[in-house]
């Protein structure tokens, strides 16, 4: 579908790797620091975590925005405004006086991060289909993954030795530096805008065919359970293993980028087997893997095991699992519409963000002194899936 040569294909799922990076290093650059933050804001790692959620939220807002503008401008443009917005929200955030100006700088962050996956698929889409769309998904995902293993190790370590606004800054620098990349490299993936694309009316008919459509249900459902599962994990794991068994942070940060490097593993051995296995079997597996991970994290948790190897090896089983649904639901998902890949990207984007809110937002109202509610959360989650 694309008359890319080998050498460009290579450069653009690079490009799309580190787009896509964009929420891993707005999220998990910041979570070792948690504690850090709440002390230099005077408030609660809880309320700290609830920014979390909020970026979760405008994450879920801003999957709805950034395929139809894609759609109707291109999608250079578009992911030059994300990256600028990225950048000029962390930079905000980092000269937060209070918890409540924080998070609402992560809300804005969150509409601008949601690009990176949106944006990146939609530019998939608009290159290959079928098991080639999966292979493609699984390799940029692949690069992408890169961020989830050094992010918590440079989060962990500048939360111990640096302010706690380092890790914003970091995230501000890594937009800009993005933003040159793209505007240099990057080469326009469609050939014309459809002007048509923000009409309202047709706005509300692609997302009514997108939504009755079957098998963008059971994908978008299906990767969303498991990503809210990564989620639980994101948002309370923190509050776990540094405040309640004691892990320093730069620990904490190592360990989070092993949960990290088995999604990476996943990714890359999916990428590999999908053209062969096809899009459901390899869906399937990874449900099946994520389930034996949360089993055993829920089992190990109920004989009230405070140790973090209960938590991070079953985390790392369901990880690896993930790394099998999460790039090939989204191939699924979008395979249905190469016409308005935008806004289908945007749709499966949300529903899978705003299922993470939810969860995430959830689980912040309770006491996290062992891993029980997060293990419970994780093994409902990979049951729906």
């Amino acid at each position: 579908m694309t008359d890319l040569n080998s050498r460009q294909i290579i450069l653009t799922v690079v490009l799309l790797g580190i787009l896509g990076m964009l929420g891993p290093i707005g999220n998990d650059i910041f979570i070792p620091a948690i504690p850090k933050i709440a002390g230099g804001l005077n408030t609660t790692t809880s309320l700290v975590s609830i920014s979390i959620s909020a970026i979760f939220l405008g994450s879920a807002i801003g999957t709805l925005l950034h395929g139809p503008l894609a759609d109707r401008f291109g999608r250079k443009p578009v992911i030059l405004w994300v990256l600028g917005i990225y950048s000029l929200a962390a930079t905000a955030a980092a000269f937060s006086s209070n918890v409540e100006t924080l998070i609402i700088c992560r809300f804005f962050q969150g509409i601008a991060l949601s690009g990176g996956r949106v944006l990146s698929a939609t530019v998939a889409r608009d290159l290959f289909d079928k098991e080639r769309l999966g292979k493609m998904m699984s390799d940029v995902m692949f690069i992408t993954s890169v961020a989830p293993v050094v992010a918590p190790i440079i989060g962990g370590f500048t939360a111990k030795y640096l302010p706690w606004q380092s890790s914003l800054v970091f995230m501000a620098i890594f937009g800009g530096l993005v933003f040159i990349l793209f505007s240099t490299m990057f080469r326009e993936s469609i050939t014309s805008e459809r002007l048509d694309a923000l009409r309202l009316a047709d706005l509300w008919r692609n997302v009514r065919v997108t939504i009755a459509n079957h098998a963008f249900q059971m994908h978008s459902l299906c990767g969303g359970f498991m990503l809210a599962g990564f989620v639980v994990f994101l948002s309370v794991s923190a509050n776990v293993l540094i405040e309640s068994y004691g892990v320093p942070a730069e620990t904490y940060g190592l360990m989070f980028a092993a949960v990290s490097v088995c999604y990476l593993i996943g990714t890359f051995i999916g990428g590999r087997l999908v053209t062969r296995q096809g899009l459901g079997r390899m869906i399937g597996w990874g449900v099946l893997i994520g389930l034996v991970g949360a089993v055993l994290m829920l089992a190990l948790a109920a004989t009230a095991l405070k140790t973090p190897t209960a938590v991070i090896v079953p985390m790392g089983v369901f990880t690896f699992g993930l790394g099998f649904v999460n790039p090939n639901t989204v191939a699924g998902a979008l395979q249905p519409f190469p016409q308005i890949a935008g806004s289908a990207s945007s749709l499966t984007n949300f529903i899978r963000s705003i299922m993470g809110a939810a969860v995430s937002f959830g689980t912040s109202f309770f006491q996290h002194d062992d891993a029980l509610i997060m293990a419970s959360t994780i093994f409902l989650l990979g049951c729906a899936a």
